[in-house]
């Protein structure tokens, strides 16, 4: 049985009643965390019973840091 919402200071990839998920946070699907995992790319995630979880504070450093190196677009 899946647990509805991840423990305390984790997040799971998709959204849950406690809150956006890993993919949601960072504007992609599910399915690009999957294909940035295979990769060894993206955000630092683990399995925890059988589940992609994180942690929130990395998540929100990976999307810290990628908005400090995306590009600015002119107005």
């Amino acid at each position: 049985m899946a647990r509805t919402s991840p423990p305390p200071g984790l997040i799971y990839v998709r959204d849950t009643p406690a809150g956006p998920g890993i993919a949601s946070r960072l504007g992609v699907t599910p399915g690009t965390i999957r294909k940035w995992r295979c990769a060894d790319r993206g955000p630092r995630t683990f399995r925890l019973g059988g589940l992609i979880v994180a942690h929130i504070t990395d998540i929100e450093q990976y999307a810290t840091t990628r908005k400090r190196r995306s590009p600015r677009r002119a107005a």
